[in-house]
């Protein structure tokens, strides 16, 4: 094709024979449809922007108070907190240039670049990140992961109603100077504190604009891109923040965001050239993109966890036995090595094993085979009242992902095994987890990306966290993540939560079913930008590998 291409593009004063006494024609009009319809079958990249395939539909683009995978990623793009994270996900400066910990390591000291702005052109101070924090916190902005900002001195009790924003441990002693106080000695400080949901806002736009400071017409901000457009269930459009601190090294002027529950679609779309990445293939597919596009597949064992959540507050399901019986019956290895084609890991434990040097715990049943654990299911199931005559009936909830449904399909079809009778109620992401948020769920497919220490996983069920959507309570296990939140000796804090996940496994809080290896598919045009266990980088830095 390239061959032709070059003959092609320079023949346009080519001319044809006399035929039948009629003067030569020149063939410029043919030769140009001829190079249009070559063109037209060439990949889809007329606009030079970076195509991303994003899973679900965003429902909000507000940095504090979003909540799905999908939101987060856009906003990664758009906003920076005082700490960023490079092209490998480490963690390191961001709108801060430096800062400083207390000897009691209760007080951090950020130091804001000289000369940072919004991408409008207004001047972003300290007092711009004060104000994220506390609208983070505020009860009225009804914020979807408050559990980031609970290490902020004060922000459990204005949450709660008990103070008010302005009580929160963060100030602006001047306009390059934030100091946050938190409530113990973390290791975890510069990771959370550069969270999206405690970036700053511009107090400049939402004077004027209110909440509609996020529609694309309104909307600034201070990260490496910008909101150009949102035309809902097709695509989200940013582009270039000349006034971002690093404009110069942002090499990509445009990235576009595709929604994209269906994977078949993504992967049909990558084929054709309309897209640059798609984040996750279905299992099914990792030997056709081993054998036909192996440039294009990495394979990235990441810090993610999908399991089975259970509604704590549910008579049938406060009963040990009953989520116990639910576990046991679940052939986790099957789902992984068959269902998924080894494109996950059976989850043996809750905290993924990508957490480099930590070794978690596992269910006591661990390495049964299945008729034991159908056994002991069934045993278990008929001391809690449960039989033939009174089976158990469950309402399996799950997102509505091409992998999911077959998942969940698989889990009920392993309940049947132990007598349990179980439907799927199937939903588009947003609508599955706020359901979840809602309480509207008995058991439920879910899944949570956390940060390279076992903590950020914690969170998910510790008394009353505002993650915490199974309301599970265990004050043995509340106990023992506080211990080792506030140890900083690694291989110490390490086995202090390995001893807390423990507690959840003995207790049945949730049912881990895999650990995810992201299978993505990112085209040979896109250089220096890969996944990795914590997750995918921003588009920042991504380059053009022409």
């Amino acid at each position: 094709m390239t061959g032709m291409f070059n003959v092609l593009a320079g023949s346009n004063t080519l001319r044809t024979k006399a035929v039948d006494g009629r003067p030569a024609r020149t063939m410029t009009i043919v030769l140009g449809l001829l190079f249009a319809a070559l063109l037209a079958a060439l990949p889809a990249f007329a606009d030079d922007a970076f195509r991303r395939a994003n899973g679900n539909e965003p429902d909000t683009l507000d940095p504090q108070k979003y909540e799905l995978a999908s939101e987060g990623v856009i906003l990664r793009d758009m906003f920076e907190g005082l700490t960023s994270t490079d092209a490998d996900y480490n963690v390191g400066p961001g709108q801060a240039e430096s800062w400083e910990v207390s000897e009691d390591g209760l007080t951090w000291t950020f130091h804001l670049r000289e000369g940072l702005k919004w991408s409008d052109g207004a001047p972003l101070t300290a007092g711009d990140f004060v104000a994220g924090m506390q609208r983070e916190v505020d009860p009225a902005t009804a914020a979807k992961m408050p559990d980031m900002s609970y290490k902020i001195l004060n922000a459990r009790e204005i949450l709660e109603g008990k103070m008010v924003p302005a009580d929160l441990g963060v100030s602006a002693p001047d306009e390059r100077t934030v100091v946050v106080k938190v409530t113990s000695r973390s290791p975890l400080i510069p990771l959370i504190i550069g969270h999206t949901v405690l970036s700053p806002i511009p107090r400049h736009v939402i004077a004027k604009v209110g909440d509609a400071w996020v529609k694309p017409e309104n909307m600034v901000t201070n990260g490496p891109y910008t909101l150009s457009a949102w035309e809902p269930s097709t695509e989200i459009r940013l582009k270039k923040n000349p006034n971002y601190r690093e404009a110069d090294q942002v090499t990509i002027e445009e990235v576009v965001y595709f929604p994209s529950d269906d994977q078949e679609m993504a992967m049909k779309r990558f084929r054709a050239g309309e897209i640059d990445l798609v984040n996750n293939i279905p299992a099914q597919k990792i030997a056709w993109a081993k054998a036909e596009v192996p440039d294009a597949l990495m394979l990235t064992p990441v810090n993610q966890t999908r399991y089975l959540e259970f509604n704590h507050t549910l008579d049938k399901l406060k009963d040990v036995r009953v989520r116990k019986a639910l576990a046991l019956a679940i052939d986790r290895g099957t789902i992984a090595e068959k269902l998924m084609n080894g494109a996950v890991l059976a989850a043996t434990g809750y905290i993924p094993s990508a957490i480099e040097g930590y070794k978690g715990a596992t269910f006591d049943f661990e390495g049964q085979s299945q008729a034991q654990r159908i056994a002991a299911a069934n045993a278990l199931l008929a001391e809690a009242g449960y039989g033939p005559g009174n089976p158990l009936t469950i309402e399996l909830r799950t997102m509505s992902d091409s992998w999911a449904k077959p998942v969940a399909a698989a889990i009920v079809a392993m309940w049947a095994q132990a007598g349990i009778k179980a439907q799927v109620l199937a939903a588009e992401g947003k609508v599955h987890y706020a359901a979840l948020g809602q309480g509207q769920f008995e058991v439920a497919l879910s899944g949570w990306f956390g940060s390279e220490d076992p903590e950020t996983f914690m969170w998910l069920f510790q008394t009353g966290g505002g993650i915490n959507k199974s309301h599970y309570s265990n004050p043995a296990f509340d106990a023992a993540t506080a211990e080792a939140e506030t140890t900083m000796d690694l291989p110490t804090r390490y086995a202090r939560y390995a001893a807390a996940e423990k507690l959840l496994l003995d207790d049945v809080a949730l049912v881990p079913i895999f650990w995810t290896v992201q299978a993505s598919l990112i085209a040979p045009r896109i250089q220096n930008f890969h996944p990795t266990p914590r997750g995918l980088p921003r588009s920042r830095w991504a380059t053009f590998g022409r």
